[in-house]
Protein backbone atom coordinates (compact mmCIF):
# COMPACT_ATOMS: atom_id res chain seq x y z
CA UNK A 1 0.00 0.00 0.00
CA UNK A 2 1.24 3.62 -0.64
CA UNK A 3 2.15 5.74 2.55
CA UNK A 4 -0.85 8.01 2.39
CA UNK A 5 -3.23 5.21 1.39
CA UNK A 6 -1.28 3.66 4.36
CA UNK A 7 -1.74 6.59 6.70
CA UNK A 8 -5.42 7.18 5.99
CA UNK A 9 -6.28 3.60 6.66
CA UNK A 10 -4.49 3.30 10.00
CA UNK A 11 -5.15 6.33 11.40
CA UNK A 12 -9.01 5.64 10.74
CA UNK A 13 -8.54 2.12 11.78
CA UNK A 14 -6.47 3.97 15.25
CA UNK A 15 -8.81 6.38 16.25
CA UNK A 16 -11.55 3.49 16.46
CA UNK A 17 -9.45 1.84 18.14
CA UNK A 18 -8.82 4.50 20.64
CA UNK A 19 -12.65 5.79 21.10
CA UNK A 20 -13.19 2.30 22.66
CA UNK A 21 -9.92 1.63 24.84
CA UNK A 22 -9.65 1.96 28.28
CA UNK A 23 -7.94 5.57 28.52
CA UNK A 24 -9.17 8.82 29.62
CA UNK A 25 -12.92 8.82 30.77
CA UNK A 26 -13.21 5.23 29.79
CA UNK A 27 -10.39 3.92 32.20
CA UNK A 28 -12.48 3.80 35.45
CA UNK A 29 -15.00 1.06 33.52
CA UNK A 30 -11.80 -1.27 34.08
CA UNK A 31 -12.48 -0.91 37.69
CA UNK A 32 -16.36 -1.40 37.36
CA UNK A 33 -15.91 -5.31 36.51
CA UNK A 34 -16.74 -7.52 40.11
CA UNK A 35 -15.07 -10.36 38.95
CA UNK A 36 -11.68 -11.18 36.34
CA UNK A 37 -13.99 -13.62 34.12
CA UNK A 38 -16.42 -9.86 33.95
CA UNK A 39 -12.90 -7.87 33.37
CA UNK A 40 -12.42 -10.64 30.33
CA UNK A 41 -15.75 -10.44 28.83
CA UNK A 42 -15.48 -6.53 29.05
CA UNK A 43 -11.92 -6.42 27.07
CA UNK A 44 -12.60 -9.35 24.74
CA UNK A 45 -16.06 -9.37 23.92
CA UNK A 46 -16.25 -13.12 24.44
CA UNK A 47 -17.09 -15.41 27.43
CA UNK A 48 -14.21 -15.98 29.67
CA UNK A 49 -12.31 -19.36 29.57
CA UNK A 50 -13.34 -21.92 32.16
CA UNK A 51 -10.30 -22.42 34.08
CA UNK A 52 -8.44 -21.23 37.88
CA UNK A 53 -8.51 -17.87 38.59
CA UNK A 54 -4.52 -17.61 38.95
CA UNK A 55 -4.49 -18.69 35.19
CA UNK A 56 -7.55 -16.32 33.79
CA UNK A 57 -5.63 -13.73 35.67
CA UNK A 58 -2.38 -14.49 33.15
CA UNK A 59 -4.30 -15.06 30.42
CA UNK A 60 -5.96 -12.10 30.62
CA UNK A 61 -2.69 -9.81 30.52
CA UNK A 62 -1.27 -12.44 27.70
CA UNK A 63 -4.14 -11.91 25.51
CA UNK A 64 -4.10 -7.98 25.84
CA UNK A 65 -0.75 -7.92 25.29
CA UNK A 66 -1.07 -10.47 21.98
CA UNK A 67 -3.90 -8.17 20.86
CA UNK A 68 -1.71 -4.72 21.77
CA UNK A 69 1.14 -6.44 19.63
CA UNK A 70 -0.08 -7.68 16.99
CA UNK A 71 -2.56 -4.99 15.68
CA UNK A 72 0.45 -2.77 15.62
CA UNK A 73 2.40 -5.09 13.59
CA UNK A 74 -0.71 -4.94 11.43
CA UNK A 75 -0.57 -1.17 11.22
CA UNK A 76 2.76 -1.07 10.33
CA UNK A 77 2.90 -3.96 7.88
CA UNK A 78 0.39 -2.05 5.77
CA UNK A 79 3.06 0.04 4.40
CA UNK A 80 5.67 -1.43 1.43
CA UNK A 81 8.47 0.79 3.36
CA UNK A 82 7.58 1.68 7.12
CA UNK A 83 9.11 4.90 8.71
CA UNK A 84 12.25 3.17 10.40
CA UNK A 85 11.27 4.59 13.75
CA UNK A 86 8.00 2.82 14.09
CA UNK A 87 9.28 -0.30 13.47
CA UNK A 88 12.16 0.45 15.99
CA UNK A 89 9.41 0.89 18.64
CA UNK A 90 9.82 -2.74 18.73
CA UNK A 91 13.61 -2.49 20.19
CA UNK A 92 12.16 -2.67 23.78
CA UNK A 93 10.49 -5.94 23.40
CA UNK A 94 13.07 -7.31 21.63
CA UNK A 95 15.64 -7.03 24.24
CA UNK A 96 12.87 -8.36 26.83
CA UNK A 97 13.37 -11.22 24.92
CA UNK A 98 17.18 -11.77 24.59
CA UNK A 99 16.68 -11.07 28.63
CA UNK A 100 14.49 -13.72 28.96
CA UNK A 101 16.60 -16.16 26.92
CA UNK A 102 19.73 -15.26 28.96
CA UNK A 103 18.33 -15.52 31.61
CA UNK A 104 16.81 -19.22 31.45
CA UNK A 105 20.43 -19.66 29.76
CA UNK A 106 21.51 -18.44 33.36
CA UNK A 107 19.21 -20.95 34.86
CA UNK A 108 20.25 -23.84 33.13
CA UNK A 109 16.60 -24.00 31.46
CA UNK A 110 16.58 -26.58 28.57
CA UNK A 111 13.36 -24.87 27.13
CA UNK A 112 13.56 -22.00 25.18
CA UNK A 113 11.37 -19.40 27.42
CA UNK A 114 8.42 -18.07 26.10
CA UNK A 115 8.84 -14.47 24.25
CA UNK A 116 7.29 -11.80 22.92
CA UNK A 117 6.57 -12.75 19.24
CA UNK A 118 7.21 -9.85 16.61
CA UNK A 119 6.70 -11.76 13.41
CA UNK A 120 9.26 -10.26 11.57
CA UNK A 121 10.37 -7.45 12.94
CA UNK A 122 13.15 -8.68 15.08
CA UNK A 123 16.53 -9.78 14.28
CA UNK A 124 16.84 -12.06 17.01
CA UNK A 125 17.59 -15.69 15.16
CA UNK A 126 15.59 -17.52 18.29
CA UNK A 127 15.44 -20.86 16.08
CA UNK A 128 19.03 -21.32 16.89
CA UNK A 129 17.82 -21.96 21.00
CA UNK A 130 20.16 -22.64 22.58
CA UNK A 131 23.14 -21.51 20.92
CA UNK A 132 23.42 -17.78 22.12
CA UNK A 133 26.21 -16.77 19.69
CA UNK A 134 24.14 -18.22 17.02
CA UNK A 135 21.17 -16.32 18.49
CA UNK A 136 22.39 -12.84 18.21
CA UNK A 137 24.90 -13.05 15.02
CA UNK A 138 24.55 -10.19 12.74
CA UNK A 139 22.34 -8.24 15.22
CA UNK A 140 23.40 -5.44 17.12
CA UNK A 141 23.37 -7.66 20.18
CA UNK A 142 25.82 -9.25 18.54
CA UNK A 143 28.70 -8.73 21.71
CA UNK A 144 26.17 -10.53 23.72
CA UNK A 145 27.47 -13.65 22.53
CA UNK A 146 27.72 -15.96 25.79
CA UNK A 147 25.88 -16.98 28.61
CA UNK A 148 25.78 -14.58 31.57
CA UNK A 149 26.91 -16.19 34.52
CA UNK A 150 24.83 -15.27 38.12
CA UNK A 151 27.17 -12.03 38.99
CA UNK A 152 27.43 -10.87 35.41
CA UNK A 153 23.41 -11.07 34.47
CA UNK A 154 22.14 -7.53 36.19
CA UNK A 155 25.16 -5.67 33.98
CA UNK A 156 24.26 -6.81 30.70
CA UNK A 157 20.39 -6.58 31.10
CA UNK A 158 21.67 -2.87 32.05
CA UNK A 159 23.77 -2.59 28.86
CA UNK A 160 20.79 -3.78 26.74
CA UNK A 161 18.51 -1.46 28.46
CA UNK A 162 20.60 1.66 27.57
CA UNK A 163 21.32 0.28 24.24
CA UNK A 164 17.50 -0.07 23.42
CA UNK A 165 17.11 3.64 25.19
CA UNK A 166 19.68 4.97 22.77
CA UNK A 167 18.69 3.20 19.61
CA UNK A 168 14.88 4.60 20.01
CA UNK A 169 16.37 7.84 20.83
CA UNK A 170 18.25 7.84 17.60
CA UNK A 171 15.38 6.47 15.55
CA UNK A 172 13.25 9.43 16.41
CA UNK A 173 16.14 12.13 15.35
CA UNK A 174 15.36 10.58 11.51
CA UNK A 175 12.36 12.46 11.75
CA UNK A 176 12.18 15.47 9.52
CA UNK A 177 8.82 16.73 8.51
CA UNK A 178 6.53 18.81 10.35
CA UNK A 179 6.30 16.25 13.59
CA UNK A 180 9.79 15.88 14.71
CA UNK A 181 9.65 18.45 17.30
CA UNK A 182 6.48 17.07 18.62
CA UNK A 183 7.60 13.78 18.57
CA UNK A 184 11.21 14.70 19.95
CA UNK A 185 9.60 16.44 23.33
CA UNK A 186 7.45 13.61 23.80
CA UNK A 187 10.40 11.16 24.06
CA UNK A 188 12.44 13.79 25.93
CA UNK A 189 10.01 13.93 28.17
CA UNK A 190 9.43 10.39 28.84
CA UNK A 191 13.45 9.53 29.19
CA UNK A 192 14.08 12.26 31.04
CA UNK A 193 11.06 10.93 33.15
CA UNK A 194 11.78 7.71 33.42
CA UNK A 195 15.71 8.32 34.45
CA UNK A 196 14.57 10.74 37.78
CA UNK A 197 11.99 7.89 38.68
CA UNK A 198 14.90 5.27 38.37
CA UNK A 199 17.41 8.29 40.12
CA UNK A 200 15.29 8.13 42.82
CA UNK A 201 14.62 4.29 43.64
CA UNK A 202 18.70 4.21 43.17
CA UNK A 203 18.94 6.44 45.97
CA UNK A 204 16.04 5.24 48.39
CA UNK A 205 15.80 1.79 48.12
CA UNK A 206 19.44 0.69 47.53
CA UNK A 207 21.52 4.19 49.23
CA UNK A 208 23.38 4.53 46.31
CA UNK A 209 26.19 6.96 45.94
CA UNK A 210 25.55 9.67 43.40
CA UNK A 211 28.37 8.57 41.22
CA UNK A 212 26.99 4.89 41.21
CA UNK A 213 23.61 6.18 40.18
CA UNK A 214 24.50 8.17 37.69
CA UNK A 215 26.53 5.31 36.32
CA UNK A 216 23.30 3.68 35.78
CA UNK A 217 21.03 5.88 34.06
CA UNK A 218 19.76 6.40 30.35
CA UNK A 219 22.71 8.39 28.34
CA UNK A 220 21.65 8.87 24.47
CA UNK A 221 25.40 10.78 23.59
CA UNK A 222 29.01 9.85 24.06
CA UNK A 223 30.03 12.41 26.23
CA UNK A 224 29.73 13.57 30.05
CA UNK A 225 26.25 12.52 31.75
CA UNK A 226 26.31 16.09 32.68
CA UNK A 227 25.82 17.31 28.79
CA UNK A 228 23.71 14.43 27.76
CA UNK A 229 19.87 15.82 27.01
CA UNK A 230 18.53 13.04 29.13
CA UNK A 231 20.83 12.12 32.07
CA UNK A 232 21.64 16.18 32.67
CA UNK A 233 18.59 16.75 34.10
CA UNK A 234 18.70 14.57 36.49
CA UNK A 235 21.98 15.26 37.90
CA UNK A 236 21.08 18.05 40.09
CA UNK A 237 18.03 15.79 41.73
CA UNK A 238 20.61 13.83 43.30
CA UNK A 239 21.74 16.90 45.61
CA UNK A 240 18.26 17.21 47.02
CA UNK A 241 17.34 15.89 50.51
CA UNK A 242 14.55 13.75 49.86
CA UNK A 243 13.30 14.33 53.02
CA UNK A 244 12.39 18.07 52.93
CA UNK A 245 9.35 18.90 50.20
CA UNK A 246 10.93 22.68 49.94
CA UNK A 247 13.81 21.49 48.40
CA UNK A 248 11.89 20.53 45.18
CA UNK A 249 9.73 23.15 44.85
CA UNK A 250 12.33 24.24 42.02
CA UNK A 251 11.75 21.09 40.13
CA UNK A 252 10.11 21.18 37.00
CA UNK A 253 7.89 18.41 37.31
CA UNK A 254 7.11 19.19 41.11
CA UNK A 255 3.62 19.05 40.23
CA UNK A 256 4.04 15.39 40.42
CA UNK A 257 5.30 15.02 43.96
CA UNK A 258 3.51 13.29 47.23
CA UNK A 259 1.50 15.75 48.82
CA UNK A 260 3.08 17.42 51.77
CA UNK A 261 0.65 18.50 55.20
CA UNK A 262 2.78 21.02 56.86
CA UNK A 263 3.85 19.82 60.58
CA UNK A 264 3.78 16.06 59.26
CA UNK A 265 6.99 14.09 57.99
CA UNK A 266 7.52 14.23 54.17
CA UNK A 267 9.57 11.92 52.11
CA UNK A 268 9.63 11.58 47.93
CA UNK A 269 7.55 8.71 47.00
CA UNK A 270 8.86 7.92 43.12
CA UNK A 271 5.50 5.35 42.98
CA UNK A 272 3.72 8.62 42.97
CA UNK A 273 5.69 10.29 40.55
CA UNK A 274 6.07 7.67 38.28
CA UNK A 275 1.50 7.07 38.29
CA UNK A 276 1.76 11.23 38.15
CA UNK A 277 4.01 10.75 35.14
CA UNK A 278 2.37 7.82 33.14
CA UNK A 279 -1.18 9.96 33.48
CA UNK A 280 0.65 13.25 32.09
CA UNK A 281 2.78 11.03 29.26
CA UNK A 282 -1.16 9.82 28.82
CA UNK A 283 -2.52 12.89 28.04
CA UNK A 284 0.44 14.13 25.71
CA UNK A 285 -0.16 10.89 23.53
CA UNK A 286 -3.24 11.37 23.06
CA UNK A 287 -3.12 15.30 22.36
CA UNK A 288 -0.15 14.30 19.62
CA UNK A 289 -2.22 11.79 17.95
CA UNK A 290 -4.70 14.21 17.54
CA UNK A 291 -1.97 17.26 16.55
CA UNK A 292 -0.27 15.20 13.61
CA UNK A 293 -2.99 13.21 12.59
CA UNK A 294 -2.22 10.73 9.03
CA UNK A 295 1.67 10.87 9.82
CA UNK A 296 3.87 8.29 11.57
CA UNK A 297 3.55 10.09 14.69
CA UNK A 298 0.36 9.62 15.19
CA UNK A 299 0.83 5.84 14.66
CA UNK A 300 3.45 6.28 17.50
CA UNK A 301 0.94 8.13 19.72
CA UNK A 302 -1.75 5.26 19.62
CA UNK A 303 1.04 2.79 20.80
CA UNK A 304 1.97 4.71 23.55
CA UNK A 305 -1.37 5.53 24.33
CA UNK A 306 -2.23 1.39 24.60
CA UNK A 307 0.92 0.95 26.74
CA UNK A 308 -0.57 3.18 29.13
CA UNK A 309 -3.75 0.94 28.57
CA UNK A 310 -2.01 -2.17 29.66
CA UNK A 311 -0.58 -0.72 32.23
CA UNK A 312 -4.27 0.25 33.72
CA UNK A 313 -5.44 -3.26 32.76
CA UNK A 314 -2.49 -5.13 34.65
CA UNK A 315 -3.63 -2.88 38.04
CA UNK A 316 -7.34 -3.75 37.57
CA UNK A 317 -6.55 -7.59 37.41
CA UNK A 318 -4.31 -7.28 40.21
CA UNK A 319 -7.22 -5.89 41.99
CA UNK A 320 -9.33 -8.60 41.42
CA UNK A 321 -7.26 -11.13 42.11
CA UNK A 322 -6.32 -9.81 45.70
CA UNK A 323 -9.20 -8.36 46.15
CA UNK A 324 -8.05 -4.67 46.32
CA UNK A 325 -11.07 -2.40 46.02
CA UNK A 326 -11.99 -0.62 43.20
CA UNK A 327 -11.34 2.60 44.62
CA UNK A 328 -7.79 1.43 45.87
CA UNK A 329 -6.96 0.17 42.67
CA UNK A 330 -8.35 3.65 40.84
CA UNK A 331 -6.01 5.40 42.99
CA UNK A 332 -2.87 3.90 41.75
CA UNK A 333 -3.58 4.49 37.79
CA UNK A 334 -4.95 7.82 38.80
CA UNK A 335 -8.25 6.98 37.38
CA UNK A 336 -10.44 9.38 39.00
CA UNK A 337 -7.81 12.37 37.67
CA UNK A 338 -6.98 10.73 33.91
CA UNK A 339 -9.56 13.01 32.91
CA UNK A 340 -9.53 15.83 34.51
Amino acid sequence: MDKSGALAYIYAKASGSISKSFVESRTSKLFEAKSLGDLWTLLFKTPAPLIPEVLLAQEIEKEAFRRFINQYIDFISCFDHPDTFLSDQFFIYEVENLKEIGAALCAGETECPELVDLKGFSSLHTEKWPDIKAITAETEYSWYNKVPGKHEQQAMELKLDLQAYRHIWNSIHTVHDETRAGLINFFTEAFILKNSIWALRLKLYYNLPKEEIISKLIVVTDGSPSMDPIAGPVLKLLDKDVDKFDDWSDWKYSDFLNPYVPGNLWQIDPLWIEKKSKIYQNKKAVTLFHLYPLTSTSIVAWYKIKQFELGCIRTAVEALRLNVSAQDAMNVVGAGEIHG
